[in-house]
């Protein structure tokens, strides 16, 4: 039996259908699709957590190079030299740390234009 065919067992059965099947079948059936759904919510999670634990170590360099000094967001990517890194994973970890008040935010000219400047609050 096919999953689609399956399926329609399913929906034929929720419909009050009178359909004949494998009981035991279905069950084992049931059990692979709920145990691969949950095998692929734990899968979700791990890369969740990998991906927030780059960001909060990311973070904690952008932090550490924080001074008095205001720094754009340029400033910041140029500092750190990592290829990978763009102007918008820094602008997020900026506001997570201006909304933690470690950092401030301060209004800077730079080439007749003005930017967002950061500095340890």
């Amino acid at each position: 039996m096919t999953k689609r065919e399956k399926f329609e067992l399913v929906a034929n059965l929720v419909n009050g259908a009178a359909v004949e099947f494998d009981r035991e079948e279905m069950l084992e059936w049931c059990g692979k699709e709920i145990a691969a759904l949950d095998a692929k919510n734990e899968k979700a999670k791990e890369r969740a957590a990998e991906k927030r634990a780059a960001g909060d170590e990311l973070q904690a360099r952008i932090y550490a190079l924080m001074g008095e000094e205001p720094m754009t967001v340029n400033d910041i990517v140029a500092a750190l030299g990592d290829e990978d890194l763009t102007p918008a994973k820094v602008v997020a970890r900026m506001k997570n740390l201006v909304k933690a008040e470690e950092v401030a935010k301060t209004a800077v000219k730079v080439e007749g234009r003005k930017l967002v400047g950061y500095t340890r609050a």
